[in-house]
């Protein structure tokens, strides 16, 4: 299958990354957990699945406006992406209200506002950033890294892995574990829990702040998921293709095995 491919500078996306995290519009609440949306079928193709979000996103508008009274809160709420930034009163909200917005997709308009969200912030950053770029950046990293990251990167790593391990088990995590342990697959041997694994792009390796910090909060999320399932979460890091670039995490699995 294709991959996306960026349409705007590289260098103008990546300024964008550090305000895209600090403003959570990559929050489930903001674009819904994108790895279970994508994992719901067997796509043809990239267009199928960017087109199927849309509708998602459509659906989810009409539920708001036909449940607003029983939900006890109107669309302006529910798109309101300052919610999660209070966390405490965040994981105090229903699962009720919580999966309006995360089990389902978001519109084009949608990311349209965000991209202006996204402008406000970054247009004074000396890249010359203009709005349409903003917007381009907000689907880019939506539709078209989740696509790439786990239909291609994913899927091929994993396959990679199995080859390698035939006797272990990979089962995918599920959104919201992955959204609170940065956990991508769980694996097993005989039924039973051995790691978790986090899979990752080369450019992970790089030391933009952003990307430090990011590394960072994914360490303590390991720490988490360590604490509560008793087991250690690796990051592999690979290509599309699904080529293992840090080979010794292929050591690190034998040695827990």
């Amino acid at each position: 299958m294709d991959e996306f491919v960026l349409g705007i500078d590289k260098e103008k996306f990546r300024s964008t990354n550090a305000k895209w995290n600090e403003l959570m519009l990559n929050d489930p609440w903001s674009v819904g957990y994108v790895s279970t949306l994508i994992e719901a079928a067997n796509w043809k193709n990239k267009e199928e699945w960017e087109q199927t979000y849309y509708a998602s996103g459509e659906n989810r508008n009409k539920y708001i406006e036909q449940n607003a009274a029983r939900l006890g809160h109107t669309l302006e709420y529910f798109n309101d992406v300052t919610v999660p930034y209070n966390k405490a009163n965040y994981y105090a909200l229903s699962w009720d209200i919580k999966n309006v917005n995360t089990q389902r997709g978001r519109t084009k308009e949608d990311f349209a506002a965000k991209g202006k969200i996204l402008y406000d912030a970054v247009k004074n950053n000396g890249y010359g950033l203009t709005l349409e770029e903003c917007i381009e950046c907000v689907r880019f990293r939506v539709i078209c890294e989740t696509w790439n990251g786990i239909i291609l990167r994913e899927n091929n790593t994993v396959a990679t892995l199995q080859r390698m391990f035939p006797n272990l088990k990979f089962v995918k995590a599920e959104g919201e574990m992955d959204h609170t342990y940065a956990v991508d697959f769980q694996v097993y041997k005989d039924e039973k829990l051995v790691c978790a694994i986090q899979i990752k792009p080369k450019s992970y390796l790089q030391n933009a702040p952003y990307i430090v910090k990011a590394r960072q909060a994914n360490i303590n999320k390991y720490a988490a998921y360590k604490a509560k399932y008793g087991a250690s979460v690796l990051t592999v890091i690979s290509t599309s293709k699904g080529e293992i670039l840090n080979q010794e995490v292929l050591s690190q699995i034998r040695s827990i095995l």
